[in-house]
Parts: structure tokens; sequence; C-alpha cells
């Protein structure tokens, strides 16, 4: 058994600010996974699109939770082959507008944001994050996937006290 590390952060400035805005006034900006290594974090980023980011590439983290998912060998093989897949797919700023409008039209096919391509992960590899068909994964957002219960008892930081 492996398990799929999902991170959702929230970081200071306009950026972040105006993304938690389009969700709805939310505690979360993004969500990203950890690479096969360990030493990278996969995700959909505004201005560069989906990359490998180092581990510490977010500055002025104001929020964070990871979740470590359960897997069998073969989802996480599923998954993971998926997001490398879908390393230089640019972002989907259409999506944003779409979101902030209601408009659930706007959006391109071709680009991602960050809750949609982890989200397309896990339904790749068979993990049933929420009740959404993959053709409307563009109106998943950090926040919407947050509350999927297959993060359920995952939480593996900030570790709880006991």
């Amino acid at each position: 058994m492996k398990y799929h590390v999902l991170r959702f952060i929230a970081t200071r400035g306009f950026v972040s600010d105006a993304i938690k805005f389009v969700e709805g006034i939310s505690d979360i900006d993004h969500v990203e996974a950890l690479n096969r290594a360990g030493d990278k974090w996969i995700g959909a980023h505004a201005g560069v699109g989906v990359r490998e980011m180092p581990l510490d590439w977010a500055k002025g983290v104001v929020w964070e939770r990871q979740y470590s998912i359960p897997v069998t060998d073969e989802q996480y093989e599923l998954i993971m082959g998926y997001l490398e897949f879908k390393i230089g797919t640019p972002y989907d700023y259409k999506d944003i507008f779409g979101i902030l409008l209601h408009d659930r039209k706007l959006d391109n096919r071709h680009d991602v944001i960050c809750s949609a391509v982890q989200y397309e992960a896990l339904w790749a590899g068979s993990v049933m994050a929420l009740n959404v068909l993959p053709g409307f994964a563009h109106l998943v957002t950090p926040e919407t996937l947050h509350l999927s219960p297959v993060l359920i008892g995952h939480c593996t930081f900030p570790k709880e006290k006991p």
C-alpha cells in the first residue's frame, strides 16, 4: 500500500486573496500533490501552469493541511502517471473567471487550475473524491476538494495533539 499526499495551503498576497474571494471567502487558495521522489510538489500555478515545485516554494503560508490518502500500488501509479502527464499544461485563467461569474461554461478544456488537476488525478486512480464527473472538474475549487470525505482521518500535517 502507498500513500498519495495532498497539500492544501493559503498564502499572503493579492493573488491568494483573489482566489479565496473567487471561491467564496475560502481559507484555501491552492492544492498540490507530492511527487514520487517526495522532494517536490506537483501543482497548477498561474504564470507557469502545471509544474513540479520545490518543497519550500510557497512563501508566507498562513494555513496548511496535508493528507496522506492510502491507495493501492495500482491506484498510486495511475494517479502519479496522470499528474506527470499533465506537467506543462497551461493554467486555466478562463476557469477562474467562470467560477467568479458563476458561469460553468467559462473554461478552457485544455488548461487546468490546481484543484481540477488534483481532482482529475484522483479520478484517474479510481479515488472518488467528490460526486463530480471529470467533465466538470473545472468547477472543483481547492475549498470544495478539501471537503472530500476521502480526506477524513488522513490529516498528517499539522499533527493533532492527543
